[in-house]
């Protein structure tokens, strides 16, 4: 049985990555040295594990993940190389179909497995219940509202927080299954990108932080040194960091930045500076709130049963 799984969910690894074959040499490349560093760890837990039929299991869990993964950071290099939506958009489609494919290989297929149970068999309920809720949130609201007459700024905020959003899921079910076989497994050893999101998420912090209290500084003490260096510190930042926030936040903030600057030395310089404190205080918060700040994953769970019994999907 877990040979026969393990088939059906390699069929879904050979279909061809959605680009377009006449413009071959222009295509971007699935990033490799991500991929080397995922599957050295992935083959060590594997190696570790003694039963066959486990073994087999998980290896088909990980090589499904690992491939929606991979086509989740296509879809970035297409996005940031400004190439065609219907390539994106089909990139997420494959992405949705082999995710159900993968969803009804955890709740129909490994159950009969019978050495599966207790803390493996947790953190795949966990998982299935993950996928199905992020999937849910992605394809029925996030890119449901994508339309071709959009501006092009807006068709990239809405992808790339979609993106965001299944990049994340992945990573992170991949790290609960990961721990199950060895707990000191982190989201660094396992994601080349990781360590540098970590980074920029603790830089955005700290430069946010500094505007905070610059604003607030010229704001309530009407201190004009206080003010000059807010604003010198906000052009530097937009050429820097900004690029470290959510994409779909950058226009808000110029527009908010440019009321900031516009203001410098009126009598509405003072409310500004309160309204945009105010603003950099919920972005810091946003921030605060990213996984990569926390080592250790969501804890799963189990889907809620009602009075018969059975599971109530999202």
């Amino acid at each position: 049985m877990a040979s026969t799984n393990y088939a059906t969910l390699n069929d879904a690894a050979t279909v061809p990555l959605p680009f377009p074959q006449r413009s071959e040499e222009r295509q971007p490349a699935v990033p490799k040295v991500g991929r080397i560093q995922l599957q050295k760890q992935l083959d060590s837990i594997l190696k570790g594990i003694k039963s066959s039929v486990i073994k087999g299991t998980v290896e088909s869990v990980f090589v499904s993940l690992s491939r929606l993964y991979d086509i989740l950071r296509i879809v970035e290099i297409n996005t940031s190389e400004g190439g065609p939506l219907p390539v994106t958009l089909a990139a997420f489609s494959l992405v949705h179909n082999e995710s159900k494919y993968l969803i009804q290989f955890i709740e129909k297929d490994t159950p009969r497995v019978k050495s599966i149970k207790g803390t493996l068999r947790h953190a795949l309920n966990g998982m299935s219940f993950i996928l199905r809720h992020e999937l849910k949130r992605v394809y029925s609201q996030d890119l449901a509202v994508l339309d071709k007459e959009l501006k092009a700024n807006q068709v990239r905020a809405d992808v790339m927080r979609a993106h965001g959003l299944l990049s994340n899921c992945f990573q992170q079910t991949i790290l609960i299954l990961a721990q199950v076989f060895d707990p000191s497994v982190s989201g660094k050893l396992l994601f080349d990108d990781y360590r540098e999101r970590l980074v920029q998420s603790n830089t955005l912090i700290k430069d946010l932080s500094s505007l905070v209290n610059l604003a607030r500084r010229a704001g309530e003490q009407r201190d004009t040194e206080a003010s000059d260096l807010l604003i010198r510190d906000l052009k530097a930042f937009r050429n820097g960091p900004l690029h470290y926030l959510m994409y779909k936040d950058w226009d808000e903030f110029e527009d908010i930045t440019r009321e900031v600057s516009s203001s410098h030395g009126s009598a509405r310089h003072s409310f500004m500076l309160h309204c945009f404190a105010t603003y950099l205080e919920a972005l810091i918060m946003q921030v605060q709130m990213r996984a990569v700040l926390n080592e250790r994953p969501p804890e799963p769970q189990e889907p809620k049963t009602t009075k018969k019994g059975r599971s109530r999907r999202c």
